[in-house]
């Protein structure tokens, strides 16, 4: 298709021996692209192929990098011509090799943008807002699930796809999604790969129906290196994962052991508690019976005190009330007519005997 070549003045008989990869003798060399519309044509010519631009080539086509309005509705219509979507991807990884020249980064991924939110493959809402990084679209892996489940609609003016081409779809979608992933939200290759092992590769390897079928599988992969570097990713993922076990099972036997010795200690301290509770509870039951003893013998020496005081305060008041009794009837002789003091001596010196000998009496107590 000729839309599909770069900017040049090659006849139609040159596209066709080009594309037969004869070299016809005085054929003019195919000019380099120019601006980004050339390389765009360029590169849908090339038809899903790796694309490679020169430094030179990079610097000229930077200086003419913007699309006017009708230059893009001449490339979008030229899109329209991969059915299968092979193109972009490499437009957006040509992008990632381009370096010093922001500009040019730039316009390729605002291409492929507008070429992805035209296509039917992304149509969806939630797969649109993923595409834009809206707060609303949905998250890589649902929005790559329904990338890779779609199904085109019914139409009357295109042919339905066929069960190959759909499935080619289908992957080139998927490749190109994944693509605008890493370069729009700086996913790294084990994210990447994560994100394909979830989506994409473990729902195919379930539908792997016996060993042989898993074998032809194992035995079919082209791209070596992509299945070489996720596997790195997923093996140094496990080597990662088992290394943090079996810290996690040293950890686990440390506590385990920690736990035993911990165990062993609280045995031993229940012990004694219980030994300690046992002597608290005798020297408890041992107190209780000396106080008891003691509060009868307080009891039984409190009465006997008593006992004594008593006994010892009718004796008081028996000498007191004798010697108040001879100390009237001395008063008595005193006052008479003719006091008889004689009397009243012998009265206060028999009073005077008697508290003397109780004072004494006293003192022997």
């Amino acid at each position: 298709m000729k839309a599909a070549e770069p900017s040049s003045p090659a006849s139609t008989s040159e596209g066709t021996s080009e594309a037969t990869n004869s070299k016809p003798a005085g054929k003019k060399p195919k000019a380099e692209p120019e601006t980004l519309e050339q390389f765009v044509e360029y590169a849908y010519g090339r038809k899903g192929q790796p694309l490679t631009l020169k430094s030179k080539v990079e610097k000229q086509i930077a200086q003419n990098a913007r699309l006017d309005d009708a230059a893009l509705s001449r490339l979008l219509q030229l899109t329209k011509g991969d059915t299968l979507l092979a193109v972009p991807r490499q437009i957006l990884l040509l992008s990632q090799e381009v370096t010093g020249l922001p500009s040019l980064k730039a316009a390729l991924t605002s291409f492929v943008a507008n070429v992805m939110l035209r296509h039917p493959v992304f149509s969806d809402a939630g797969v649109q807002g993923a595409l834009r990084n809206l707060p609303e679209g949905l998250p890589p892996a649902e929005a790559l699930t329904r990338v890779a489940a779609f199904e085109p609609p019914p139409s009357a003016e295109a042919e339905p796809l066929k069960g190959g081409d759909l499935r080619d779809l289908r992957h080139n979608a998927v490749r190109l999604f994944v693509t605008w992933l890493a370069v729009n939200r700086s996913l790294n290759s084990e994210e990447l790969s994560s994100l394909l092992f979830q989506v994409v590769w473990q729902p195919a390897a379930k539908d792997l129906a016996d060993d042989n079928a898993r074998l032809r599988a194992l035995t079919d992969i082209g791209q070596a290196a992509g299945v070489g570097l996720a596997c790195q990713r997923f093996r140094q993922q496990a080597i990662e994962a088992r290394a943090q076990q079996d810290l996690a099972q040293r950890e686990a036997t440390s506590l385990r052991d920690r736990l035993s010795a911990a165990e062993t200690q609280l045995s031993g301290t229940a012990e004694q508690l219980e030994a300690v509770r046992a002597e608290l509870q005798a020297l408890r039951e041992s107190s209780s019976a000396e106080m008891g003893a003691l509060r009868r013998q307080h009891a039984d020496e409190r009465t006997h005190l008593q006992h004594e005081l008593e006994q010892l305060r009718g004796r008081l008041v028996k000498r007191l009330t004798d010697s108040v009794d001879m100390l009237e009837v001395g008063l008595s002789a005193l006052r008479k007519d003719t006091p008889r003091v004689p009397v009243m001596v012998e009265r206060a010196e028999h009073v005077v005997d008697a508290l003397r000998a109780e004072v004494q009496e006293l003192r022997e107590e």
